[in-house]
């Protein structure tokens, strides 16, 4: 009996044998998945590379590729590709060089041309007339005398109060040195001119009505009024106003102003 279990107990392989040989084929195989994981991506490339496969799913084809039409070559096309390389091109197909005409930028500050080639406009000047007022001057005895000045004045729609103006600014410094004075007082200011037929109708503040310098004075003022005004040919008369009202006298004793006065006015 002891034999027989002696026997039997050799004949078959101990049981840590067949484990272990099983751990290594099942190494083997993992070893051989894993293998085939890796070499799948390249093999795959190498067999559409052979077979002319369509292009692997993991290499998305570029966005807007260009769409080329391919169509018959013109008769000129086909000459010029047969045509040697290096040789002048044929009179078939001429090759026409156009240049543009240069064109100079103006230097900075200057107008540019018109579109016609016409020379840029200057700004137009203001126009200009020439007005006559009257200054006086004081002789050696004392005595006023009325004088005429030539003067520019810029031109408006309305000369008359323009001159006027200017009248009441005074002389100026090139005037002053030749003797000229003003015997309107300075405070005077025109408030309006209006002009009905021949008729001159001047307003001035309550300043021009009463002069310091005493009764000369107030002739000699009226007289550079009357006179500046009356330089228009539509213009023979004045008639002076204070304050929007006709006022009987020039300062208290001075001449009266509640008619139109003339150059005849004065004497003259």
């Amino acid at each position: 009996m002891a034999s027989k279990k002696r026997s039997r107990t050799r004949s078959g392989p101990p049981p840590r044998h067949r484990g272990l040989g099983f751990l290594f084929w099942l190494c083997l195989a993992g070893i051989a998945v894993a293998v085939a994981i890796a070499a799948r991506d390249p093999l795959r490339a190498a067999v559409q590379q052979l077979g002319g496969g369509k292009p692997s799913a993991s290499k998305p084809a570029p966005k807007d590729q260009p769409k080329v039409t391919i169509g018959p070559l013109t008769d000129t096309e086909q000459r010029q590709k047969s045509a040697p390389q290096g040789s002048p091109p044929s009179s078939a197909s001429p090759i026409v060089v156009t240049t543009a005409p240069v064109v100079s930028a103006p230097p900075p500050g200057a107008a540019a041309p018109s579109a016609k080639g016409q020379p840029p406009q200057q700004p137009e000047k203001p126009a200009v007339r020439k007005a006559r007022l009257y200054f006086t001057t004081i002789d050696p005895s004392g005595r006023i005398q009325l004088k005429s000045v030539i003067r520019p004045i810029a031109a408006s729609d309305s000369p008359l109060r323009d001159t006027l103006e200017s009248l009441l600014k005074g002389p100026t410094s090139q005037e002053l040195n030749l003797g000229y004075v003003s015997m309107i007082p300075v405070e005077a200011r025109l408030r309006g001119v209006t002009v009905k037929g021949d008729t001159a109708f001047v307003d001035f503040s309550q300043s021009f009505r009463f002069n310091p310098q005493g009764i000369e004075a107030m002739d000699a003022e009226l007289r550079q009024v009357v006179f500046a005004a009356t330089e228009f040919p539509s213009v023979r008369n004045v008639q002076i106003q204070i304050e929007g009202s006709t006022v009987r006298y020039l300062g208290t004793e001075g001449m009266r102003l509640d008619v139109p006065l003339s150059r005849a006015s004065f004497g003259n």
